[in-house]
C-alpha cells in the first residue's frame, strides 16, 4: 500500500544511498578535498581547481548512477521514470554537489537533459 505523501521507493532508495556512502567513502572525501581546494584557490588557479572539482564530482555521480541504473533495469518504463525521479531528488538532498554539477552542465548546455 502506498502511503500518501511518501515516495513509493523511499526505503529502497535509502538503502541504496546508504550502500553508496559506505562503498564510496574515499571518493566522497576526494570530492570534499577538491571542493576545499577550489574554495581556497586564488584567482590564477581557480579555474583549474574548479575543473578538478567537477571531474571528481562526475566520478562520484557516475558511481551513483551506475547503482541507480542497475536497479532500474528491472523495472517497467513508467515505474522506472518514477523511481529515477525519486532517486535523483533523494541523492541531491544527500549529496548537494551533484545538484551543483547538474546546474553547471545546464549553464554550459541549456538543452541538456541532465
Amino acid at each position: 500500500m502506498k502511503v500518501p505523501g511518501r515516495p513509493r521507493y523511499a526505503a529502497v532508495i535509502r538503502a541504496q544511498l546508504d550502500l553508496y556512502l559506505e562503498q564510496n567513502a574515499g571518493l566522497l572525501e576526494r570530492v570534499e578535498a577538491a571542493k576545499g581546494a577550489y574554495d581556497h584557490a586564488g584567482r590564477p588557479g581557480a579555474e583549474e581547481a574548479y575543473g578538478v572539482y567537477m571531474d571528481v564530482v562526475e566520478e562520484a555521480e557516475d558511481a551513483l548512477l551506475e547503482l541507480r541504473d542497475r536497479y532500474a533495469e528491472t523495472m517497467a518504463a513508467r515505474e522506472r521514470r518514477r523511481y529515477e525521479r525519486e532517486f535523483s531528488r533523494a541523492a541531491e538532498r544527500m549529496l548537494p554537489t551533484l545538484q551543483g554539477r547538474r546546474e553547471y552542465l545546464r549553464a554550459i548546455d541549456p538543452d541538456s537533459t541532465i
